[in-house]
């Protein structure tokens, strides 16, 4: 039987596993943090949390982390990295990581969690929309820059999560998880055949609409680069036509992979 514990890390030897953890997630070896700068942010308000495994017949098995550091607003905590070991995925561990973080933000005063994602990766869409109740309504082209391992093949676009910790919304996905959204009737903003981006729709104005993304980003971004640049240079079109028009992302639906866009009342 699988038992999952979270807790602080606050040694620097417990720290010393985190680059092995980051290589084996993201498979890239010239990425990562320094154990030494992780504890320096640690002591400075950081948190940096790991999940153990202990399994019948065995002992503890740092398995996953999450880590996240002070804003310039006070009631805003950023979550920079949170990732898990490919064979504990699907298991829940992500989302005990992510319940622990907001325990953690609560108990120091902080209202609301940021952080940023790629767009077009379903699996995270889901995880963090439907699963933890976090929206978004910025879209950032290149957030970080060229980057390598697994989100090597196309621009670092991202979106830039908010979690309102305290909200309705929130503690029913966390507590209480509702039915995938209803998107029957619901426009869609962009055309798809099989993986490829056709086309945009940019005249749409009803209060909920619907944007695509591939089912798998991932084998695009392994295999074919000039579908991952069209992909990125499609949703940077769709998402900022429609984000800078006062929409919000506030779901997602899969098969195929949508989000749920809804226009924010004009005062």
């Amino acid at each position: 039987m699988l038992e999952i514990l979270i807790r602080e890390v606050r040694l620097p030897e417990e720290a010393l596993e985190i680059p092995r953890l980051e290589r084996a997630i993201w498979n890239d070896p010239d990425e990562g943090i320094r154990p030494g700068t992780l504890i320096a942010l640690v002591h400075e308000g950081a948190l940096l949390a790991g999940a153990y495994a202990r399994e019948e017949g065995s002992g503890e098995k740092l398995v996953g982390f999450i880590f996240s550091f002070p804003t310039n607003r006070p009631t805003d905590h950023h979550s920079h990295m949170a990732g898990v070991l490919p064979a504990y995925q699907d298991k829940g561990v992500g989302f005990l990581l992510k319940r622990y973080q907001r325990d953690w933000a609560l108990a120091r005063g902080y209202e609301r969690v940021v952080w940023t994602f790629d767009p077009l990766r379903g699996a995270n869409a889901h995880f963090n929309l439907q699963k933890l109740g976090a929206t978004f309504d910025r879209y950032i082209p290149n957030c970080y820059g060229p980057m390598g391992g697994i989100n090597a093949g196309a621009p670092s676009d991202r979106v830039y999560a908010t979690w309102e910790l305290r909200s309705p919304q929130v503690l029913q996905r966390l507590y209480a998880p509702p039915p995938p959204p209803e998107t029957a009737g619901l426009p869609l903003a962009n055309r798809v055949e099989g993986e490829v981006p056709i086309g945009a729709r940019l005249d749409l104005s009803e209060p909920r609409i619907l944007v695509q993304i591939p089912e798998d980003w991932g084998a695009i971004l392994r295999t074919d680069p000039g579908l991952a640049l069209a992909w990125r240079e499609h949703s940077r079109l769709v998402f900022g036509h429609y984000l800078g028009r006062g929409y919000r992302a506030v779901g997602f639906a899969r098969g195929p992979n949508r989000y749920v866009l809804e226009r924010r009342p004009t005062p």
